[in-house]
């Protein structure tokens, strides 16, 4: 007895190393143009020597997208391509590196600092989940650098309030099944995290694209301590008493099967920025832009159409 207490965790930990290993080993398919052709990316280091990958494509009104907790440029193949046939696209990972005296406003200075290395003034900001709080703080503390905003399945602070007795509990399994055993077993196990709305899968007609996404671009290929320590930064703010100074056209899009961060907070979102809509992208989960992708851009696009914008192409990019 006392010979298993001792074997099994190093049998575990072994494990985990290996798969971790494997993960590691992982390369993330290209994002393509609307040919099918890969995107090029460059690369752009900060003012405290952090270096990160991003895609700068198309020509028009400047959007800059910005990645959730996982922090990759691909979480968005599916929308840079339909952006940057009318827009210029700047889309950046998110810093890897996250130091114990850093605070979540580096996170904001980072998108300050790359839209002006390339020259942009003014864009509207597209952010995902972490990406939308991000922007949200941008949008605050740098207001002359926001046009636009978009934020999908965002919150505005860290909270567990929601976990009960209910599928929430089960994501921290669901994290573990798909980053720590076989592909073929998570796999399968994804399926089911699908049927019951689980972390980031859920039960619309895209499931299958959130499954690929999570197995071969998305959070099996990012370390989960890089992840978790860009999630603690948020967990430090409470972005919610600043959401009144926020004076731009503002865009809230939610997929309302979402448990990892309901729809209550982003309707809370809403209600809290002056003049913000809220729009429900429907039958999708926590990602709404990878699971349902045409109906995701054709919502956001319309709203872009309708808005009142009068700056120029030429004033978004001076």
């Amino acid at each position: 007895m006392t010979v298993w207490l001792i074997a099994l965790p190093v049998a575990i930990a072994g494990w985990i190393w290996l798969m971790g290993r494997r993960n590691a080993r992982l390369t993330r398919p290209p994002v393509t143009d609307h040919t099918g052709r890969p995107l090029p990316t460059s690369r752009f280091t900060y003012s405290d020597g952090e270096t990160v990958d991003l895609i700068d494509a198309g020509e028009g009104p400047a959007i800059v997208l910005i990645p959730g907790a996982d922090g990759i440029k691909e979480t968005f193949r599916y929308q840079i391509p339909r952006l940057a046939r009318g827009h210029r696209v700047l889309c950046a990972d998110v810093r890897e590196t996250i130091t114990p005296d850093m605070r979540f406003e580096r996170l904001a200075a980072d998108v300050d600092e790359l839209m002006a290395a390339h020259g942009v003034r003014r864009a509207t900001m597209l952010g995902q989940s972490l990406g939308g709080s991000i922007a949200m703080r941008l949008a605050v503390r740098h207001p002359d650098r926001v046009s636009a905003l978009i934020v999908a399945n965002s919150l505005a602070r860290v909270s567990y309030e929601h976990v009960g007795l209910n599928a929430t509990l089960l994501v921290p399994v669901a994290m573990a099944t798909t980053r720590y055993l076989p592909t073929a077993i998570g796999r399968f196990l994804a399926r089911m995290w699908s049927r019951l709305n689980v972390w980031v899968f859920d039960s619309s007609p895209g499931a299958d694209r959130v499954i690929d996404y999570v197995f071969w671009s998305g959070p099996r290929t990012v370390h989960p301590g890089i992840s978790g320590a860009r999630v603690e930064l948020l967990k430090q703010e409470d972005l919610r008493p600043e959401l009144a100074a926020i004076r731009v056209p503002t865009l809230v899009l939610k997929g309302p099967l979402d448990r990892y961060t309901p729809a209550a907070w982003a309707r809370e979102i809403a209600e809290l920025i002056p003049g913000a809509t809220y729009l429900e992208i429907a039958g999708t989960g926590h990602c709404s832009h990878i699971s349902m992708p045409e109906l995701f851009n054709r919502t956001l696009l319309d709203w872009l159409s309708a808005i009142d914008r009068p700056e120029s192409a030429e004033e978004e990019d001076a």
